[in-house]
């Protein structure tokens, strides 16, 4: 049986993370250091709590653990192998709630915040789906197994001292947000300042695990879950039209990607994805600033719906309101920044799209013609060149 391909099937049908704990010493030791936020208030979330739950659980069966703080777990056997599900919650983040459960346990207020932070990092998941989910996993890997039963495991208490209990104080909470924050607005600088060379090691500063290492287990779950790979693809976007990228193009660009991870459920083609989008953005925001950014914001406007509307009829009306001026005052603009006027650079971009057509197409002159946005043959010729120097037909022979 494949042992990873079970675990992994768990895991996207349910998005929880899924262990397999059958090598407990090093497994659990591992999740106590990962998922434990206090021994005092967790004791079920130690090693040896855990070590004693698992050896001591039998066949057949889908255990529930459930803290005082509302973090729950799963474990069963299955295939000779012990496999823990979770951590999860059953219920979105409540103040008073915590609050409560700090205040009986002795804890400070202080601690609150950390808390909810370490809380929400976890999904939101029911008991019938973790049971119905993991029988029909078991059943389509083994067809003539029973179907497992659930049992809901309660009365866990643990004396803890103060020193040895290992709750993440909030100070250490505050310092590694600051910390994910300020490389996170280096990454998103690099976007904006068109940074290629530079841009996919602060990615893989932040996202790569290794470089996570030395990080708590609040922002290791921050990254590992999805969750904050999606709010960078999102600052990503933000970063990119701030360096006055087109919002079209950068919609052009996160479109394509998305319907690209949407057509999979591989993590690993949707993290290539992610990177390749990242990528392309800040290609396009660099290949901006070298070929737009010397332009003034009016006419940067003037130059993108020239681009997008070139195979259509451009009037000075749709310059003008593209702008936002006269048209006199927009045509010396242009004629000053661009050192031609808005006709002729209308042209220039027009002969160069159907100078690529006629190299790697056998698409009709004609058809090329009206395609660039013009319905007139031989004026087309005309246009074409007093730019290249030579007629389509000669252009397309020479190519």
């Amino acid at each position: 049986m494949d042992h990873a391909l079970f675990s992994a099937l768990l895991n996207n049908l349910l998005s929880v993370d899924v262990t397999d704990a059958t090598d407990t010493d090093i497994s659990l030791e591992a999740f106590e250091k990962k998922y434990c936020f206090s021994i005092r208030m967790q004791p079920m979330f130690t090693q040896d709590a855990l070590h004693y739950l698992l050896i001591s659980s039998k066949g057949g069966m889908i255990y529930e653990v459930i803290d005082q703080l509302g973090i729950c777990i799963s474990f069963f056997t299955f295939d000779n192998r012990i496999y823990i599900i979770g951590p999860y919650v059953k219920e979105k983040y409540s103040e008073l709630k915590t609050e409560t459960v700090l205040a009986k346990n002795d804890e400070s207020s202080s601690k609150s915040l950390a808390f909810k932070l370490y809380y929400t990092t976890f999904p939101i998941v029911y008991t019938e789906q973790i049971t119905s989910v993991v029988n029909k996993c078991i059943i389509s890997f083994s067809p003539a197994e029973s179907e497992y039963s659930y049992r809901r495991l309660t009365g866990f208490i643990q004396n803890v001292s103060e020193e040895d209990d290992r709750t993440e104080l909030s100070e250490k909470n505050y310092s590694e947000i600051y910390r994910r924050y300020d490389q996170e607005k280096q990454f998103l600088s690099m976007i904006r300042n068109g940074d290629t060379e530079n841009v996919m090691a602060a990615f893989e500063k932040l996202s790569g695990p290794e470089s996570l290492s030395d990080f708590s287990k609040e922002t290791l779950n921050y990254y590992a879950s999805g969750y904050g790979l999606a709010i960078l693809k999102a600052l990503s976007r933000k970063a990119a039209e701030e360096s006055g990228l087109s919002v079209i193009t950068i919609d052009e660009i996160t479109q394509k990607y998305t319907q690209l991870s949407s057509a999979t459920k591989s993590p690993e083609l949707q993290t290539r994805y992610q990177i390749e989008m990242i990528v392309e953005l800040t290609k396009a925001v660099r290949n901006h600033k070298l070929s737009l950014d010397r332009f003034s914001a009016p006419i940067q406007r003037v130059l993108e719906y020239i681009s997008l509307h070139l195979g259509d009829h451009i009037s000075n009306e749709d310059l003008t309101s593209a702008a936002n001026m006269s048209v006199s005052h927009l045509a010396r603009l242009f004629k000053k920044e661009t050192g031609v006027t808005m006709t002729e650079y209308a042209a220039s971009m027009r002969c160069k799209k159907a100078a690529g057509l006629l190299k790697k197409t056998t698409l009709p002159i004609q058809e090329i013609s009206s395609y660039v946005g013009y319905s007139d043959n031989n004026y087309f010729v005309k246009v074409f060149r007093k730019n290249y120097g030579m007629t389509p037909t000669e252009f397309r022979r020479n190519a």
